[in-house]
């Protein structure tokens, strides 16, 4: 799992503060975007494996050239860890979905939080397919995402960032897009309302069951994809050995929540 630092640098793009707009004027740009996917150049979609989830995604799966953001979620009690492990595992899972080739991980060096550990992502991913990039500033972090987007052989590009850039966003959406390269944003806390992420994920870890790993799974926003009957659709997850694969837990089998319907966020 080789690590390098970017040497070229981009200038610092300017912040873009955005602008508020109608919820019923989103929905129906949500619509022609869902009307008009299928035709973007470049875009295809990797089932999960999970029909659940998979039903509500477009063309029944995630789409590749496409930028997605994944936020760790708050815990039960309220706090949102600075290094969520379900967060990170839910990335390598979706790695793991897509077709062979360099997967580019890129962050910044950290005192707090460690590199991705090796042994825990071989259930998803072949760490020697991983290639590191260590930024000094969120700056180069972005350009390093943007470049590896446009360089062959890379089948998909990560970020670990704080940073709420709507600029830096519209141009990897653009770059993921226009090459067919699945961008990942991994945010350890919730990111901003307004983006141009195809899907936002909100992962947490669930009470495990005989310490089998469970997480809790929201879709927060969809933008190509159905509507669901909720608001935020959200499914238990859980981890098995036996077949090495990630399984959606029934109503049945956990029961209700009872928990409030939470608002998805669509702009």
């Amino acid at each position: 799992m080789p690590v390098i630092s970017p040497n070229a640098l981009a200038p610092p793009a300017s912040n873009d503060p955005g602008s508020l707009v109608p919820a019923q004027l989103r929905e129906q740009v949500r619509r022609l975007e869902r009307a008009h996917s299928g035709q973007k150049i470049g875009r295809q979609a990797a089932p999960l494996g999970l029909p659940e989830i998979d039903q509500l995604l477009p063309d029944g799966g995630l789409l590749t050239g496409a930028l997605h953001e994944i936020e760790a979620g708050p815990t039960r009690s309220g706090r949102v860890a600075a290094h969520d492990g379900a967060a990170l595992a839910f990335t390598a899972f979706l790695l793991g979905r897509l077709g062979p080739g360099t997967l580019l991980w890129c962050r910044q060096p950290s005192a707090a939080d460690a590199l991705p550990y090796a042994p825990a992502l071989t259930s998803w991913i072949d760490p020697a397919r991983l290639l590191m990039v260590m930024a000094r500033r969120e700056e180069d972090l972005f350009w390093a995402m943007e470049e590896g987007l446009r360089t062959s052989g890379i089948a998909a590009v990560v970020g670990e960032t704080r940073a709420a850039d709507p600029t830096a966003g519209r141009r990897l959406s653009l770059a993921a897009e226009k090459n067919g390269v699945p961008a990942l944003l991994l945010r350890p806390q919730p990111g901003p309302a307004q983006s141009v992420c195809a899907t936002r994920w909100r992962v947490v870890s669930a009470p495990s069951r005989d310490l089998v790993p469970r997480w809790q799974v929201e879709l927060r926003r969809n933008r190509f994809g159905l509507p669901s009957a909720e608001e935020t659709p959200s499914w238990l997850l859980e981890w098995n050995d036996e077949t090495r694969r990630l399984a959606v837990v029934s109503q049945a089998q956990h029961g209700s929540t009872g928990a409030p319907q939470r608002q998805r966020l669509v702009g």
